[in-house]
């Protein structure tokens, strides 16, 4: 479906519903049994105040807007502007992701093979952190984290990615205390840590390469590598494509990044009595082609 037939559908079925708006942003997520989804970033003024909106649209196989999802919506204060220039590693981390100015990060945060947006919302007294997405089976939005930060707190760097506890998940500063959010794969939603101290959280600090994984195919690793497969990837993902190699095996790692990481996935299942006799003569040549890259 090309994107300038998808854009001038979903323009006009949106000024329609909601009035005259800009579309700044337009990009697929999903692609359904006929039918596509894709997300839209809007900008527009209330009050000589500029708001960016994010929303959803369904298009079936005659480019037709099927269903419509709104997302978010937030006004860009300078509040927000000091915050999203102050260096927060947050915004380091997800620097590749973001798909607008101060608002939306789109990445498939818990690892289940669907891309998520991650938006921050002003909202009361406060300011809200969204991770949502659009279920492909139910077709339906969904929030799998909702986080309500109050104004008093934002004098601290209040929300990032860090690992604990050989988990991935998001610490997070609220009413004087630190807390960790971690995704329950039961309750298909982030949920709090309650052994998790403030003490211990507030020592512990994610890297701005913590999601270092992002574009790495898992599935190339069933046969010979290609040096195609690896060019552009930062040192660090490099260090991530030869440890998959071993963890598809399901070797357990001293490097709680790595474990934490290779947790995340559903493939991955830890194995006590692993060694490196279960590796393959293509494991082998993998292993040596991203070394090799490794050391360049």
């Amino acid at each position: 479906m090309p994107l300038e037939q998808v854009k001038a559908a979903i323009v006009t079925f949106y000024n329609h519903k909601k009035g005259e708006r800009e579309l700044i942003k337009l990009m697929p997520l999903l692609t359904f049994i006929n039918s596509d989804l894709f997300i839209a970033v809007w900008e527009f003024y209330e009050k000589n105040n500029k708001v960016i909106e994010t929303s959803c649209f369904l298009l079936d196989s005659e480019k037709r807007v099927s269903k419509y999802f709104f997302l978010g919506y937030m006004q860009i204060s300078e509040y927000l502007q000091l915050y999203y220039q102050s260096g927060a590693v947050i915004f380091e981390q997800l620097r590749k992701f973001r798909i607008c100015e101060f608002f939306g990060f789109i990445y498939d945060f818990n690892h289940d093979g669907i891309n998520k947006l991650l938006e921050f919302e002003e909202a009361g007294n406060g300011n809200d952190y969204y991770i949502i997405y659009v279920d492909p089976i139910k077709q339906e939005e969904k929030i799998i984290l909702s986080l309500d930060v109050d104004y008093f707190s934002w004098s601290k760097q209040t929300i990032e990615f860090i690992n604990y506890k050989v988990r991935q998940g998001i610490k997070f500063y609220n009413k004087d205390k630190w807390q960790f959010y971690y995704y329950d794969r039961v309750q298909q939603k982030y949920v709090r840590d309650e052994t998790a101290s403030s003490e211990e959280l507030e020592q512990i600090h994610g890297s701005p390469d913590f999601f270092a994984e992002a574009g790495i195919d898992y599935t190339k690793l069933e046969r010979p590598l290609i040096p195609a497969d690896l060019e552009g990837f930062s040192k660090p993902a490099l260090r991530i494509w030869r440890n998959a190699v071993y963890a598809r095996h399901g070797r357990t790692f001293k490097s709680e990044d790595l474990q934490a990481l290779f947790n995340e996935y559903a493939w991955y299942k830890a194995d006590k009595n692993y060694t490196d006799a279960k590796l393959t003569d293509t494991d082998k040549a993998n292993i040596k082609l991203i070394s090799e890259f490794e050391k360049k």
